[in-house]
């Protein structure tokens, strides 16, 4: 029995994650339809519902049981590619891996005035960058996905901008990559009669927005990717556009193409920004040698940036990688109650937010551990 179980274990990860109440609720789905209307699937209190929904002069508002999306915004006009370098703002806030924890998240947003009571926008003019892996695991990924995509809406109108950085994960499962997929879903696939992947398809209004993000995103002088910037990566001498459009072409599916080439493959190899995890020593034999301090430099000099942000890699605090400044580890653990951090940059000051509201200094994270 023992051994049946660590079998298991390793075969399906997520199979061993609590398996939700017998009632669920998800959704919605929102398929666009040739005809030029949308087709929504929504499971209410494990019933399949779905409905038809008009757009009028390109533009629907759907609601939603969804507290902190009480209503979808559809408009052709919102969906574009966001810019991959921008300007420093006064406020730039970055949390990373929130794995479908989306009540860890509000409460973090409201602690630091980003969002409201009501959970809108109150930045003005700032910054707030996910830098990746915000589904897989946790059983709140539809409202979250929801959620940052109508913060972004919102947080353009405002004067302000919010980065969705692609990680491993939200490939993954656009890609038909399920394994570390919560119980839940499967549920959802179940009584929709719909494979996961394609809940997210490109035909979808979520699936559209998601194949819209960029993988690489620098703002000022911070560099921003996953789970790392490789040597390899760097020696292609590729642009952030260049790399970003490299990475839309091979999302997929099917997941874990050929990818034997890096310069063709960057979506899925391990020197690759959604998978590298050369700067820790841990796993340096994988994914290394480890960065010598010349070519990192020549990663920074290639972007004229400071510093490279990852997250991918638990660190459990926000800080920097073995004492390099150069090198910042956010990946945190928002699955435990209290442990969300974000990564604050002000005036050239960096800071580690905390979900009490506390505002600290980056702490050393030994890559060895």
């Amino acid at each position: 029995m023992i051994v049946l179980l660590i079998i298991c274990q390793l075969a399906f990860p997520a199979l061993m994650q609590e398996i939700p109440s017998s009632t669920i609720s998800d959704g919605p789905y929102l398929f666009l339809q040739e005809e030029g209307t949308i087709k929504s699937i929504t499971i209410v209190e494990n019933e399949l519902e779905i409905s038809t929904i008009s757009i009028t002069d390109g533009i629907a508002e759907i609601p939603t049981s969804i507290p902190s999306v009480p209503i979808i915004l559809i408009s052709q006009a919102l969906n574009k590619i966001p810019l991959a370098t921008v300007a420093m703002p006064d406020k730039l806030l970055a949390v990373s891996d929130i794995e479908g924890n989306l009540d860890q998240l509000l409460q973090f947003l409201q602690v630091h005035s980003v969002i409201d009571s009501e959970y809108n926008w109150n930045w003005k003019n700032n910054h707030l960058l996910f830098n990746g892996d915000s589904v897989d695991r946790g059983e709140q990924v539809t409202e979250l996905l929801w959620f940052i995509r109508k913060l972004q809406q919102q947080a353009t109108d405002a004067g302000g901008q919010v980065h969705f950085v692609l990680g491993n994960h939200d490939v993954m499962i656009l890609a038909d990559d399920i394994r570390y997929t919560h119980p839940k879903y499967k549920i959802v696939v179940e009584k929709s009669g719909i494979p996961y992947h394609q809940l997210f398809a490109d035909m979808t209004v979520l699936g559209q927005w998601l194949r819209n993000q960029n993988s690489a995103v620098q703002i000022g002088a911070y560099l921003f990717v996953h789970a790392g910037y490789s040597p390899e990566l760097n020696r292609l001498n590729l642009s952030l556009n260049e790399i970003n459009t490299n990475i839309r072409k091979t999302i997929g599916p099917p997941a874990w193409p050929d990818r034997d080439v890096l310069a063709t493959s960057l979506a899925w190899h391990s020197k690759g920004p959604l998978w590298y995890r050369g700067y820790f020593d841990a796993h340096a034999e994988k994914y290394g040698p480890k960065p010598t301090e010349e070519e990192l430099q020549l990663i920074l000099k290639q972007h004229n940036a400071e510093a490279i942000i990852v997250g991918h890699t638990v660190t459990g605090d926000v800080g920097y990688l073995d004492g390099n400044k150069h090198l910042i580890g956010i990946d945190v653990h928002w699955d435990t109650p209290g442990k969300g951090q974000g990564l604050l940059i002000s005036n050239g000051t960096l800071k580690r937010l905390l979900m009490n509201g506390d505002s600290t200094e980056l702490i050393h994270i030994k890559t060895e551990d």
